[in-house]
């Protein structure tokens, strides 16, 4: 399976603002781009809060139909009302939905959402490994990361993600609250994940690098 990660960061690595995370700061270009890049993947997903930011169905912008939808959750605080879950119910067949968490979700809470929403529970400290094992099982060939920093954490420790596609937009956060493209524990220098540039592109003020992963051997 090929699995990349597509984001969009400021130059002091922050993913949004924690003022209103649902405020852009790339340019439409940017937009154009995610979605473009989209057009890869046979699944699309993030986690938690970058859902509640968006709610929608994600999708390329030559997708005839809609990658599977999958969504990572601690706490299962996704709204039932979300577009994702009214709108999938309205293509024919309804849009693919795979809900992940580590504990079975509560049968009354799986009431609340569209009957051909699909539950995993992993019941792993780290659950990358079983959800791979999950979408290969569906026939998944390519996958999409979207964020947030944490999802994205646990995909590098993994060594999982093959390549990122990275925006990265020529302004300032700095807010020690502002979400990061990567979190989590983080990284010793010997064990830092390494990248290798496969394309970089300027628009405007806007540089788009496509980026190869190399991980060091584990020791």
């Amino acid at each position: 399976m090929r699995i990349f990660a597509c984001l969009a960061t400021t130059l002091d690595g922050k993913i949004a603002s924690a003022q209103n995370m649902r405020q852009r700061f790339g340019s439409t270009a940017d937009l154009t781009h995610l979605l473009t890049v989209r057009n890869q993947a046979d699944a699309i997903l993030c986690g938690g809060e970058t859902f509640r930011q968006h709610m929608a169905i994600r999708q390329g912008n030559a997708q005839p139909t809609p990658p599977l939808q999958v969504v990572m959750t601690q706490h299962f605080k996704l709204p039932p009302e979300a577009s994702l879950f009214q709108h999938s119910t309205q293509h024919e067949p309804p849009v693919p939905i795979l809900i992940i968490s580590p504990e079975e979700a509560p049968l009354s809470l799986r009431q609340r959402y569209p009957a051909h929403v699909e539950w995993l529970a992993t019941g792993e400290e780290n659950p990358v490994p079983v959800i791979l094992k999950a979408l290969a099982a569906k026939n998944i060939n390519t996958l999409s990361v979207e964020g947030g920093g944490q999802i994205v954490s646990l995909f590098l420790a993994t060594q999982a993600i093959d390549e990122f596609y990275l925006t990265l937009c020529p302004l300032f956060l700095g807010g020690q609250h502002d979400p990061s493209l990567v979190s989590g524990p983080g990284f010793s220098i010997p064990q830092a994940p390494r990248t290798e540039v496969l394309s970089a592109d300027w628009r405007e003020q806007e540089l788009y690098l496509h980026l190869k992963l190399h991980y060091p051997e584990v020791t």
